[in-house]
């Protein structure tokens, strides 16, 4: 299912869903991600069939786990939501073409 296709969650849907129902519903897989740094948290990649990739560092606690995915699927699907605070940014990086993401 390519992102375009989903409908936008609402906040409150993003937010009270219970996150594997949220995922399998937005058609997001989550993947762990060898990066050990401890400045990243995450990152949502969109492949070139739409489809949305969400990798987050193991071992990290489940709180953690829980609040950083829905705050980057609340960027990757423009759902107004309040930003995380500093020192936690997120960053979009365009395509090959540098269209914005």
């Amino acid at each position: 299912m390519q992102k375009s296709a989903m409908p936008k969650p609402s906040v409150d849907h993003l937010m009270d869903t219970p996150l594997p129902v949220l995922m399998n519903e937005l058609g997001v897989t989550l993947l762990d991600s060898g990066i050990t740094d401890r400045e990243f948290f995450g990152a949502v990649v969109e492949r070139k069939t739409g489809e949305l990739l969400l990798t987050m560092p193991a071992g990290r606690s489940e709180l953690e786990r829980d609040t950083v995915a829905r705050y980057l699927l609340a960027q990757a699907f423009d759902v107004d939501v309040s930003p995380m605070p500093a020192p936690l940014t997120t960053t979009r990086f365009g395509d090959v073409r540098g269209e914005a993401v």
